[in-house]
């Protein structure tokens, strides 16, 4: 049973290994992010737009970095992103929802209006566990892994939360154009969360070859 649970595990990390798999993912998001910049341009809504802009760009270089085998610029700017997602939840969750007095209109619309601010404070509360979690992992001295389960489930967990605000999202008496702006930007965000994933997932298989490696030199030297 074990070796089978080791077996499921493996695969799964190669597929988060794949390089394919993250440039498959990386055009995914840029399109999503294109496409969801195409509706906040017709809304002429100049926060999304600036928020959107700089969450595309910094993914797009991130992974361009990443690529160039620039892994310190790369985590520095898997930060920003995460900084942005994290500004870009807060906006919704805290002064849309809230601010605006848009709080008891959800209530009163059902089940679904519910939900939808229920997903929404959860995803931001996601987002700030992933943030925190990404300088715990990537800037600590001995490592943390404890950070590395918990920024792990934090990420599945946000995950299926986007895909409920979709769900959500599309039960609400939106304008069309206004669902399909929304589910846009989520699917970005699912897409940006798997590229920090494979990211993250390289970043674990290099230091563990490094300390691989050091183990390795250390041997030889006793030996000597």
């Amino acid at each position: 049973m074990t070796n089978q649970n080791n077996t499921k595990e493996n695969k799964l990390e190669k597929v988060f290994l794949n390089e394919r798999f993250m440039a498959a993912v990386c055009i995914i998001m840029a399109a999503a992010g294109v496409a969801s910049l195409a509706f906040c341009l017709r809304e002429q809504d100049a926060f999304d737009i600036f928020a959107l802009l700089i969450k595309l760009v910094t993914a797009v270089t991130m992974f361009l970095a990443f690529r160039s085998f620039k892994w310190d610029a790369a985590k520095g700017l898997m930060g920003g992103v995460l900084f942005a997602l994290m500004y870009q939840d807060a906006h919704l969750a805290l002064a849309r929802l809230w601010s605006e007095q848009n709080f008891d209109a959800y209530l009163a619309s059902g089940v679904q209006g519910s939900l939808f601010l229920a997903g929404a404070g959860m995803n931001l509360l996601m987002t700030v566990i992933i943030t925190a979690n990404h300088f715990f992992i990537n800037y600590s001295t001995h490592g943390n892994p404890k950070n590395v389960i918990l920024n792990r489930i934090a990420l599945v967990f946000k995950l299926a939360v986007c895909v409920l605000l979709i769900v959500t999202n599309s039960l609400l008496g939106f304008s069309s154009a206004l669902r399909w702006a929304h589910s846009v930007q989520y699917l970005m965000d699912i897409a940006l969360l798997m590229l920090v994933a494979c990211l993250e997932a390289q970043f674990d298989s290099f230091n563990v070859l490094r300390q691989e490696l050091k183990k390795l030199k250390q041997e030889r030297k006793a030996e000597k």
